[in-house]
């Protein structure tokens, strides 16, 4: 990403090879760069980690689920064996055929199953549900995702939709949450 980032600032140099600024931005936007941090959640049951990248680390004391693509190599090994294993092959397989745009789109139902299978908080200790959910793509990050409802749209709307806790850790001048709270501190 720097690298391609680089480049789209030697092209809006002077003179004939100049390229309109609307391209430029088109293409770093498209290029996504993303600034963040890499945070391990270890298994609970087993050996591994779920490594996960967020861009958030301020809401990290927040995360109350994980999510995990259908793809994920992880997934296969977590479910095996578990009464919800033919349930979410089921649902993994029927996520799989869908067309990864449709995927990303933030009007898209979210959908999950829960694996049976829990990771650790890396700060608290505090065990933490691993589903795996149809707006997770493989493609971007790890993967996986540590989900965060109170400050991010499409974890609260998944966690409303399974009744899963919402935790607040940035005030955002709210009473109770009702919406997530996305804006980042400091902004």
């Amino acid at each position: 990403a720097e690298e391609l980032l680089a480049d789209c600032d030697r092209l809006a140099g002077e003179g004939t090879s100049r390229w309109p600024t609307r391209v430029l931005t088109m293409q770093k936007k498209w290029i996504g760069k993303s600034c963040g941090v890499a945070v391990s959640f270890p298994l609970a049951d087993r050996p591994g980690e779920i490594p996960i990248f967020t861009t958030r680390p301020d809401t990290l004391f927040g995360v109350t689920f994980m999510s995990l693509a259908p793809e994920h190599p992880l997934l296969d090994g977590l479910i095996r064996g578990r009464p919800e294993e033919a349930q979410i092959r089921a649902f993994v397989t029927r996520v799989k055929s869908m067309d990864r745009t449709v995927r990303t789109v933030l009007t898209q139902e979210k959908e999950g199953c829960f694996t049976g299978a829990y990771a650790r908080h890396p700060l608290t200790g505090e065990p933490i549900p691993i589903w795996v959910a149809n707006f997770v793509l493989m493609e971007y990050g790890t993967g996986a995702i540590m989900a965060v409802p109170a400050h991010d749209a499409r974890d609260f709307e998944f966690a409303k939709k399974y009744a899963l806790p919402i935790r607040q850790v940035i005030d955002g001048g709210q009473q109770g949450v009702d919406v997530a709270h996305t804006e980042e501190v400091g902004k």
